[in-house]
């Protein structure tokens, strides 16, 4: 099916809001562990906080993505980005610890984004799937690209407690409230641009949104997407979480500091846009999985013998670069091997193992921060690169033979093997 006018609009305006509601995300992955660093918390209740993000994400995913496969995604991907903004608001005006676990737990926070992540992350990713129809792979390249470019700006956004301090003299607890109602400001402009997308009211189709397991037509590959993207959520809450604190504890490098080098590791994913189609084209998506995955894989682990923080910066580029490339070839791989009327379900049941991975070991990282030695502070990273390398390869060996509808055909043709039949 073609993309029509409306269709390719709201594609762009699906991309567009998703860009301004993960823009906070940069922010936070840098600002917050220091932040709290600097006022009093120590690693492990840093970690604890983060942690509640995964948790409340955790819980949330699979009610609210059962919902947006029967009543429709739009309405979810709404409240979610709305919903943020509470979070936000609460950074600003407390220092209170319960009230800043809350605030994790609404939303924006880190890589797992808590409850307002949960109500619109699935119902966006199957929007965004039926509306670019063939183009799918291409569209979720961009959708890389763009969640990338929000993070660089999010990350550059690190300077602003500094600017304000330096030129305005603006008190420190000032300076990070203004920083935090402007991210709130991002939530609600993220809600504004999304209203024009249109939505058909889905049919109700047997099984579908049902809670019960094995009504599921796509419950095979979903077990199995499940098993690699967990741990990939554990690898990620281990490794990238307090990716900001470790870089403080084995360097003394501050959030200014790492601001642009955060910033610059998001923006090569807007280099690969392009890449992606072409390698899945040549390759197929397991096949490029295994190599941009497993580089990637590599290069974090070996950030932990960096000489100085910039190098060390530098090799968390250069992983970015490639993991860019593998994780928005999952999400497309997973919208098009599995049953279209369950995507969101999928999305949700696949994100929640992703969370209950990046719950868990958040709470590992902060102990293995709160420790002095080198092989404490450099746990985090080489055990989490070690994770998602095992990730990878389990991905290639169970998916080598399926392949999504675009490239079955090249599969026919005995570029990278004989197809088994996905679900339609």
């Amino acid at each position: 099916m073609a993309v029509g006018r409306h269709d390719s609009r709201d594609v762009a305006l699906l991309l567009g809001s998703m860009g301004l509601n993960s823009l906070p995300w940069g922010f936070t992955l840098v600002v917050l562990p220091i932040y709290l660093n600097e006022i009093g918390f120590s690693a492990q209740v840093i970690g604890a906080v983060m942690s509640v993000s995964s948790v409340a994400n955790t819980i949330a995913l699979i009610p609210f993505a059962i919902a947006a496969d029967r009543y429709g995604r739009k309405p979810f991907v709404l409240a979610g980005f709305l919903s943020s903004t509470a979070a936000y608001l609460l950074f600003a005006y407390t220092r209170d610890l319960n009230m800043l676990l809350l605030a994790s737990a609404l939303g924006g926070v880190g890589l797992a984004g808590g409850f307002s992540s949960a109500v619109w992350t699935p119902a966006w990713t199957a929007l965004l799937a039926d509306k670019s129809h063939e183009r799918r792979t291409g569209a979720f390249a961009w959708s890389q690209g763009i969640w990338a470019l929000a993070l660089t700006a999010g990350s550059a956004m690190a300077v602003i407690p500094f600017l304000l301090r330096a030129k305005l003299n603006t008190a420190f607890g000032a300076s990070y409230e203004y920083a935090f109602l402007l991210l709130a400001g991002f939530a609600v402009v993220s809600g504004v641009v999304l209203l024009p997308v249109r939505e058909t009211p889905p049919k109700r189709t047997k099984g579908v949104g049902s809670r019960r397991w094995f009504r599921l037509r796509s419950r095979s590959q979903i077990a199995k997407f499940s098993v690699t993207v967990g741990m990939v959520g554990f690898a990620s809450g281990l490794a990238v979480q307090l990716l900001s604190l470790w870089f403080n504890k084995m360097y003394g490098a501050s959030d200014t500091a790492l601001g642009p080098w955060f910033g610059a590791a998001e923006a090569t994913s807007l280099v690969v846009v392009p890449l992606i189609p072409r390698l899945t084209g040549k390759l197929g998506s397991p096949k490029t999985v295994l190599l941009t995955q497993g580089l990637s894989s590599a290069l974090l682990a070996v950030m932990v013998v960096a000489p100085t923080y910039q190098f060390a910066a530098g090799l968390y580029i250069a992983r970015n670069f490639f993991m860019n490339i593998a994780w928005p070839i999952q999400q497309s791989y997973l919208m098009g091997t599995v049953t279209r009327q369950e995507r969101a379900s999928a999305s949700a049941i696949t994100y929640t193992v992703w969370g209950v991975g990046s719950s868990i070991s958040p709470l590992l990282a902060g102990y293995f921060l709160s420790g002095t030695s080198f092989i404490s502070i450099s746990a985090p990273l080489s055990v989490g690169g070690g994770l998602y390398l095992v990730s990878t390869v389990v991905f290639y060996l169970f998916f080598r033979n399926i392949a999504p509808p675009e490239e079955r055909a090249i599969m026919r043709r005995g570029r990278f093997g004989i197809p088994r039949p996905a679900l339609d």
